[in-house]
């Protein structure tokens, strides 16, 4: 709402040149980065891009409130694979999984925060970490933790509206993952499909993964291209960009667009 009624209409009345449809997260992830995120299960709104953006480049550890679970399930497919551990500030055993999730470097989950979340939590919020020889250590009440630089930390809240302390927003990055109507189609439309036509879901997964795939494989060779004709002399050229892909040959044609008019200014230099 800022950007579209404050700042872009700003700009068009002081006739400042601006972009129209301007979308910030284009500037901060690309394609192919949203197409992995759609995979874990974030939806493609532009809402859930920007709480997928804030969760993956806050310096701050976030703070979900996900009433729906939509933000936990995307976190728990996305950090599976690096051991995930699980918890809540309930749980017996939380200070023995949260020391060994910061000495191992496991990302951890904390389930179900509610508004007022223990006091012990704050050197890990505040990330007062200190160097001790060569390891890492960080004060939990009275006893030095170790820590690794692998460690991250992920906080959620069922709460559909919670009322945290100011010194708690200072603290951490909260987000809303609060479900939109545009997320809730989709999820509504996947669970659908998945009941009553398996296949076509599958099959949707499938071609998802493909289109994700060639955006990679389309930033990876068209950054080679604009690396490639800055210093390569034409003869090489063609050989540096074509050799470390077998099958760039069938690409669609709209990947190479760039090349012959790159390739023409280059070699009228030598």
């Amino acid at each position: 709402m800022l950007q579209v009624k404050k700042f872009y209409g700003d700009c068009r009345d002081k006739g400042v040149p601006v972009t129209e449809g301007l979308r910030v997260s284009t500037f901060l992830v690309d394609q192919g980065t949203i197409g992995d995120w759609t995979l874990e299960g974030l939806p493609t709104d532009e809402l859930s891009i920007q709480n997928g953006i804030m969760v993956t480049r806050s310096q701050k550890w976030p703070l979900m409130i996900d009433p729906q679970s939509q933000g936990l399930g995307w976190i728990k497919s996305r950090e599976g694979k690096n051991s995930l551990k699980i918890t809540n500030l309930l749980e017996k055993r939380f200070r023995n999984v949260l020391e060994d999730a910061m000495a191992f470097g496991n990302p951890l989950m904390i389930e179900n925060v509610i508004e007022d979340i223990d006091p012990v939590l704050d050197p890990v919020f505040n990330k007062e970490i200190q160097r001790k020889g060569r390891s890492l250590i960080i004060q939990l009440s009275d006893k030095e933790c170790e820590y690794s630089e692998a460690f991250s930390l992920f906080l959620c809240s069922k709460l559909a509206n919670p009322h945290f302390t100011p010194e708690l927003f200072a603290q951490l990055t909260v987000i809303n993952f609060t479900v939109t109507m545009g997320g809730l189609e989709q999820q509504l439309l996947g669970r659908v499909l998945q009941k009553e036509r398996a296949e076509l879901e599958e099959q949707k997964l499938k071609l998802t993964e493909e289109v994700n795939a060639n955006q990679k494989m389309l930033k990876q060779v068209r950054g080679r291209l604009a690396r490639a004709v800055s210093f390569r002399p034409p003869l090489l050229l063609f050989l540096f960009l074509f050799l470390p892909f077998p099958r760039s040959l069938h690409l669609p044609l709209s990947l190479w667009s760039p090349f012959p008019s790159l390739l023409l200014s280059r070699s009228l230099t030598y």
